[in-house]
């Protein structure tokens, strides 16, 4: 399985996660989306729930994937109500979970190729709707390439 940082620069083209998810060509891919703290742990709780299906702003909205059959997505939190603000154990813990849940989907489903939300940083995740410390989107893309399969 191959992890890739794709970046968001339009609509209607690669780096548009929804639109890439309609795509025939991304087929064999899955994707990891930037989510609420609270809707990814509603999600946890119900697998269906009303919230946690809804498309969200951003690539989040591709959450409603993440509620279908096959699930094509996993959210990855990266804050609630705005971007966490520092990294510290909780997030390290909530960051780390969503991803290994994120990579067994992943793998469950045959998928050859992940993708997440990239920056100009290869390091960070990218971001867009909220302000996300740095030591936090790099320690998403830590947790992101610890958690793929051998």
């Amino acid at each position: 399985m191959e992890l890739i940082a794709s970046r968001f620069i339009g609509p209607n083209q690669p780096g548009d996660f929804r639109w890439m998810l309609e795509s025939p060509d991304y087929a064999d891919a899955f994707f990891i989306f930037n989510d609420n703290e609270s809707q990814y742990l509603e999600h946890l709780r119900h697998a269906q729930g009303a919230q946690s299906c809804l498309p969200g702003g951003g690539n989040a909205a591709i959450r409603p994937w993440q509620c279908r059959t096959p699930a094509r997505a996993a959210g990855l939190p990266t804050g609630d109500q705005g971007g966490y603000e520092y990294l510290d154990d909780h997030v390290r813990e909530i960051i780390t979970q969503a991803a290994a849940r994120a990579m067994a989907q992943a793998a469950r489903v045959g998928a050859q190729r992940v993708f997440y939300s990239g920056s100009s940083d290869p390091e960070l995740i990218g971001t867009g709707i909220f302000e996300v410390a740095p030591d936090v989107r790099r320690f998403a893309v830590s947790a992101l390439r610890s958690a793929l399969p051998d």
